[in-house]
């Protein structure tokens, strides 16, 4: 049904639109780059039949229709990549649905239910934000967020409008739940757990919840011979304690992770004590009561570590998302599907964010992972084998006409 040669050539030439100069691929969203991979897109679009529009949340959609009047089967991802990125992340997704598009129009077969091809807005992170796709088409965008202007990147707004979004209509692009039959999303896994577990896909069964804050610690900067070790406003040193007890709090949880990044230290010289530190922390799990548990720790102990030291502590609460966790009986759909595919199954959680986070708000969702060599991603090193891809592609295909076929609706 499938042909996988087709969609390994279209992995190959999606994979040379990039912008110049750059390492790996990188295709980031709003750069001419990205304008032309979605140029690509929509001419194989059309040619695999699919009606193509772009919706006013800048998200291109390839609509196939239905024999009924049901609502329509949804497979996405996104064709956007992070600075020199991989091939894998998000464009198998979206070239995996085209793949099936292109099956059913060669066999000729109509499915009861329209089938929708997504390719979802700027995904990953940009100076203007992450998801926004699918954020317009299952939350929505308000005046606030599209007025969001940066330095070189100009308003939200504009960058939506020069992507074929409408801003001053972006309520449009917003569903609701019961508008999608199911949404559906394959994906490279971006970690080490099936390559560890000797299988070439899973089914994904949520996830993680995320919680990310931004923190200034300020202290005062002295002389590093003269100031002694008991008159110091150390703010750097307020900070390793949160560091290390990040790490040891985050490993005591099983499936939680914690992160401290984005480190910056002023003045960062070798011979000044460290006066203003600002820095970042990420927890993410599917149990957001450990997510909580885990923040307490840690923000009683940066509390602790700056007042012993006379630093002052500034937070800021950048993100908070749920844990997502993906309809059971889809789950078990997918999960059978993988076992058509592949002869064997295994579920998974992703610890990574993905479109099908949001989806999942507005109708049944679920994923389909692939092995990923060493467990690399977002980097040119990111790779899947081809019969990894053939196993998720075909059964992201056995999965759409087993969801097509049911006589009544999924439960979310």
């Amino acid at each position: 049904m499938i042909n996988h040669d087709q969609l390994h050539r279209d992995l190959a030439t999606l994979a040379t639109i990039v912008e110049p100069g750059c390492a790996g691929t990188t295709r980031r969203a709003f750069t001419p780059a990205h304008a032309a991979g979605r140029q690509w897109l929509t001419t194989q679009f059309a040619a695999a039949g699919l009606e193509t529009t772009t919706d006013a949340g800048g998200n291109l959609i390839g609509r196939r229709a239905g024999s009924a009047a049901l609502p329509p089967i949804v497979i996405g991802s996104h064709s956007d990549t992070v600075m020199a990125g991989g091939r894998y992340d998000g464009a198998l997704g979206v070239l995996s649905g085209l793949a099936v598009a292109r099956a059913l129009q060669h066999s000729g077969q109509v499915l009861r239910h329209p089938l929708e091809i997504v390719d979802f807005l700027a995904e990953e992170s940009t100076p203007l934000g992450s998801l926004i796709g699918s954020t317009a088409m299952c939350v929505g965008l308000d005046e606030v967020t599209l007025s969001l202007e940066i330095p070189a990147w100009g308003t939200l707004s504009d960058a939506l409008t020069r992507s074929g979004g409408n801003p001053h209509a972006a309520q449009r692009a917003l569903r609701q739940r019961g508008d999608i039959a199911a949404y559906l999303e394959v994906h490279i896994e971006q970690g080490p757990f099936l390559e560890a577990a000797h299988q070439p896909i899973a089914a994904v069964t949520g996830i993680v919840g995320i919680r990310r804050a931004d923190i200034i610690c300020r202290g005062r900067p002295d002389h590093a011979g003269t100031a002694s070790m008991t008159m110091r406003h150390d703010a750097l040193a307020a900070v390793a304690h949160v560091i290390t007890t990040a790490e040891a709090a985050a490993s005591a949880l099983p499936g939680t992770v914690a992160t401290v990044g984005a480190l910056t230290i002023s003045p960062n010289q070798s011979n000044v004590v460290p006066a203003v530190v600002r820095f970042s922390v990420e927890m993410r799990s599917l149990l957001w009561a450990d997510v909580e548990t885990l923040w307490a720790q840690i923000h009683a102990l940066l509390e602790s570590a700056c007042r012993s030291r006379g630093v002052t502590v500034e937070i800021e609460m950048i993100h908070d998302s749920a844990p997502v966790t993906f309809a059971p009986e889809l789950v078990d759909i997918v999960s059978r599907a993988c076992v058509t595919a592949a002869g064997s199954s295994v579920r998974l959680s992703s610890g990574a964010g993905h479109d099908a986070s949001l989806m999942a708000g507005i109708g049944p969702a679920g994923m389909i992972f692939v092995r990923t060599k060493d467990g690399r991603s977002h980097c040119p090193e990111e790779y899947a084998a081809q019969a990894d891809i053939n196993a998720a592609v075909d059964a992201l295909a056995h999965a759409v006409l087993h969801i097509d076929a049911r006589e009544r609706d999924l439960v979310v």
